[in-house]
């Protein structure tokens, strides 16, 4: 089984950066690697919601 690694936005940023073609400069780095983790933090609200387990999916969607 593979570990979990542990989220690091600014291995992230250097890694990510040349290969999207983009050049950050030192003064935004910050903001950039601080920007990756709070949009990380927001997506483990939807990507990992607690379930009991009984939970199944809807066959169909009704509003």
């Amino acid at each position: 089984m593979t570990e979990k690694r542990e989220f690091d936005p600014e291995a992230i940023v250097d890694a990510m950066a040349p290969l999207l073609g983009l050049d950050i400069r030192p003064e935004y780095r910050p903001g950039v690697v601080t920007n990756l983790k709070v949009t990380a933090a927001l997506a483990a609200l939807f990507l990992d919601p607690p379930l009991d387990d009984h939970a199944e999916p809807a066959a169909v969607f009704h509003p």
